[in-house]
């Protein structure tokens, strides 16, 4: 069998099996372990290929949730989704990911000699410096301009009528995790940055644990009847969730320049309180925008690298990051419409991103492919090769 039919018959063995495994574990009430068996799962269904081991996992929880879903709510069972994630801000899904991409890749990726920035002590502990400096101050930035504006609450919430604890527990897991993939790829661009895409995520995730971890432990002790331990785990996995994409923005443009874009996107509709539109919280609007993000990242990809693969991973990966958060707190339908909603579009923007996507970056790379002329380069991820005047000398010859 072709490479490429192997690839999709494991992915779609790795799709079967997120709800096989959470059915299975939810009969034994451990169902939080659904997201780091699968990744298991998946980096050795597809080893070799660990990008694709990591997104097929976390697309393993879209399953998983909507099975589940489906069939608890025909049985008349308690709420799957909200079991699956365990207990608030637990990132069990997020850890699979990164376990599939270990096992799938035999461990820990090594960087090329020509991608290392020089090796000056000085310029390295600025680039590091750099990550951890920017993430506190987007996170901790991020936590004021929320609570100034009425984006969370921290208070003692009313049952019914308000905004509760979970959507602020959502942010908490949010805005670190964004802070961390901005920052990551911000010291990347520095001269000690270059090439170093596990020790700038992991100093941007020190800056926000030791700066906005405790001041969301101060802002959540506002929320009296709830414990702002939780609060505080849910931004460090928050910022371990922006960690691991930060690695992955800094291995692949495509796929940076699609975190970035969603990042960029959910933060625009926190300030603006919602898109209009005509579902609560612009839910549809949101759908919509982010499909057509997602299609645009993966058509702008293909046309640069050549390949569908890689284009179909970055255009998934902004979608994929904000369902990542979500499916680290629960929908929990029963607090409010503030949070279930949001859980929901997520869900349904990265199912449909991973429908729009593939078809836009083959069509991409076809378009590309017809329009290269022989004597012009032609890309191959971060190189270009334009053929030697010897080398067509050889040709005509």
């Amino acid at each position: 069998m072709p490479k490429a039919g192997r690839a999709v018959l494991a992915v779609a063995g790795v799709l079967a099996a997120g709800p096989c495994v959470s059915m299975l574990l939810a009969a034994i009430d451990r169902l939080e372990l659904a997201g780091i068996l699968t990744g298991l799962v998946a980096g050795v269904l597809l080893r070799g290929e660990p990008a694709k081991a990591a997104v097929a996992t976390l697309y393993g929880s879209v399953a998983a949730v909507m099975v589940g879903e489906s069939a608890t709510d025909a049985s008349g069972g308690g709420d799957f989704a909200d079991a699956m994630a365990g207990w608030p801000g637990w990132p069990g899904w997020a850890i699979g990911a990164v376990l599939a991409y270990l096992v799938a890749a035999g461990g820990l990726p090594r960087t090329g000699a020509r991608r290392v920035g020089p090796a000056v002590p000085a310029v390295v502990a600025a680039a590091l410096t750099t990550a951890a400096l920017t993430a506190a101050v987007l996170a901790c930035g991020q936590l004021v301009a929320a609570e100034a504006l009425g984006r969370t609450l921290w208070e003692r919430y009313h049952e019914w009528d308000g905004p509760g604890w979970y959507r602020d527990l959502t942010r908490a897991v949010w805005y670190p995790a964004a802070a961390v993939v901005a920052a990551s790829v911000i010291a990347g661009r520095t001269p000690g940055g270059r090439g170093r895409f596990l020790a700038l995520p992991s100093a941007a995730w020190l800056g926000c644990a030791v700066t906005a971890g405790p001041l969301q432990y101060l802002q959540a002790l506002g929320a009296v009847d709830d414990p702002p331990a939780v609060a505080l785990t849910a931004s460090l996995a928050g910022a371990g969730i922006g960690a691991a994409a930060g690695a992955a923005a800094l291995r692949h443009a495509g796929t940076r320049r699609g975190l970035l874009c969603f990042v960029l996107l959910f933060t625009a509709v926190e300030v603006m309180d919602g898109l209009p539109g005509p579902l609560p919280d612009g839910s549809l609007s949101m759908v919509i925008l982010s499909t057509v993000l997602a299609v645009a990242v993966a058509a702008w990809t293909a046309r640069r690298d050549a390949s569908t693969g890689s284009a179909v991973t970055a255009g998934v990966a902004g979608p994929l990051l904000i369902w990542s958060v979500y499916v680290t707190v629960g929908s929990r339908d029963y607090d409010h419409s503030t949070q279930y909603l949001p859980y929901w579009t997520a869900c349904v923007a990265a199912l449909l991103a991973s429908i729009a996507a593939p078809p836009a970056a083959e069509v991409a790379r076809l378009g590309r492919a017809g329009g290269v002329s022989g004597r012009g380069p032609v890309r191959r991820g971060r190189r270009s090769w334009r053929p030697s005047s010897a080398r067509c000398r050889r040709r005509v010859r």
